[in-house]
């Protein structure tokens, strides 16, 4: 199998991939088409399996990633060494990296499913610096919507604005014209959550409807992999045994952190 990567810079390999695909709406069976492989080998890859290095230059080549600057920064734990050195473009708020390098890693988030009462959905966040952008970047995965299959599983990635006003975290996903907001407050002292809402389309049976819901990323401690995480990925009913501590957060965010203008409230 592959020597071409380490088991390190495969993984940070795949976080790229995932990126990609979710940047340009790819399915796998589409991006195995792109790269010449086989669906199911680029299903090993996206796990965390080694594959033959034929089948990860046909990725990286599909989706022109730069397999050279990737195989000249490795490090111990799959990071590159000048992660550590990084200053956001003004465009995104011109933050330094670190000043929030406590907030990489992946995370669980946890928020209301709008087409159920009583269920909350929880999927998979991971931060991270793109040295290309000069920026935090995040990457969120979500099962598959309505029981598609696994081929029909949603990604979202995209950069993440700060405002040096404010300090809130804007994670933003632009894909065809449509737009996908998540806003965060920063880590309050001793947290280890991000708290706050997403702004996004309600999928309803003849239209879709702009909705807003309160959410929260939960860090988790560790490097893990995404292939691990992607398996507690799904719905929360009430009997769930974390439903009824990530529903109490919820519920907590939607008391004291969403502000509605006008005139409810007053006499």
């Amino acid at each position: 199998m592959s020597s071409l990567l380490t088991a390190a810079q495969r993984e940070t390999f795949v976080r790229l991939v995932r990126i990609e695909m979710a940047k340009r709406g790819l399915t796998r069976t589409a991006l195995a088409e792109i790269a010449g492989c086989k669906e199911r080998t680029l299903g090993n890859l996206l796990a965390g399996q080694p594959v033959r290095d034929a089948t990860i230059a046909g990725v990286a080549r599909g989706l022109t990633i730069d397999l050279d600057t990737l195989l000249g920064t490795p490090s111990a734990n799959g990071v590159s060494e000048g992660r550590l050195k990084g200053r956001a473009d003004e465009s995104y708020g011109g933050y330094l990296l670190a000043t929030y390098e406590d907030y990489l890693g992946p995370y669980l988030a946890y928020r209301r499913i709008f087409s159920r009462r009583n269920a909350l959905y929880r999927s998979v966040y991971e931060l991270d610096w793109d040295e290309d952008l000069s920026r935090l970047r995040f990457l969120e995965l979500q099962g598959s919507p309505k029981g598609r299959g696994a081929d029909a599983s949603t990604q979202h990635a995209g950069g993440v604005y700060i405002s040096p006003h404010t300090g809130m975290l804007q994670l933003l996903t632009t894909f065809q014209g449509a737009l996908r907001l998540v806003t965060l407050n920063r880590f309050q002292r001793g947290s280890d959550k991000l708290r706050g809402v997403i702004l996004t389309q309600s999928d309803r049976e003849r239209f879709y409807q702009p909705a807003v819901s309160a959410i929260f990323l939960h860090k988790l401690s560790g490097r893990q992999r995404l292939s691990e995480l992607e398996r507690r990925i799904g719905t929360l009913d009430e009997d769930h045994a974390d439903f009824a501590a990530a529903v109490a957060e919820i519920e907590e965010i939607e008391r004291s952190e969403i502000f509605l203008a006008g005139p409810v409230g007053r006499k």
